[in-house]
């Protein structure tokens, strides 16, 4: 009995059916019972042409592909706010949020950004990244008092919690990422 408080509850991506992994098989690569398809592997359906895509769960964060069409079956994990969207996408959730503020021709924007969308897969599920330009967005930088890029914003559950700025690097990103992600 005691292995049942252990066992999770996995449903199978492809026929629905939920299947039961013992805590003691968690490591291990699961195949549904009914299906046999690996628990562990996506289905994502192409925007383009329609076509369903198996995605292994390690290969998930790599910007996968269309096997039929070549499309991506997504394109960032960094998503675009601005004025007319800040208060749906960051103030009206119960989520963790982290806002990079950058600007067009910043030098240090440039090093930013790829080290952002670098390590946002794996923040995938903990909190949300969103990037907003401040040369379009001034009113809103204005507000939060954003005068050096880059900059990041964390809310929580709406609200600003903290804002760090000029860190570039991505072990300086990731190191002010995991702390604020535990406050």
């Amino acid at each position: 009995m005691e292995a049942a408080k252990d066992a999770i509850i996995v449903r199978c991506l492809k026929c629905g059916r939920k299947n039961r992994i013992p805590g003691d098989h968690l490591g291990d690569r699961a195949l549904c019972g009914h299906c046999h398809a690996s628990l562990d592997e996506l289905f994502i359906q192409c925007l383009q042409c329609g076509r369903l895509n198996r995605i292994p769960g390690d290969r998930v964060h790599d910007l996968p592909v269309c096997g039929k069409c070549g499309s991506r079956l997504y394109n960032d994990y960094v998503r675009d706010v601005t004025e007319e969207t800040f208060d749906r996408d960051i103030l009206n959730i119960d989520e963790t949020v982290i806002v990079c503020c950058w600007a067009p021709g910043c030098l240090l924007c440039d090093r930013a950004m790829p080290a952002l969308k670098k390590l946002a897969p794996k923040y995938l599920g903990r909190l949300k990244l969103y990037r907003l330009n401040i040369e379009e967005n001034a009113r809103l930088a204005s507000r939060y008092s954003i005068t050096s890029t880059p900059s990041y914003m964390l809310f929580k559950k709406g609200v600003l919690v903290k804002t760090i700025e000029k860190i570039v690097s991505v072990e300086d990103l990731e190191r002010n990422l995991r702390l604020l992600a535990t406050r």
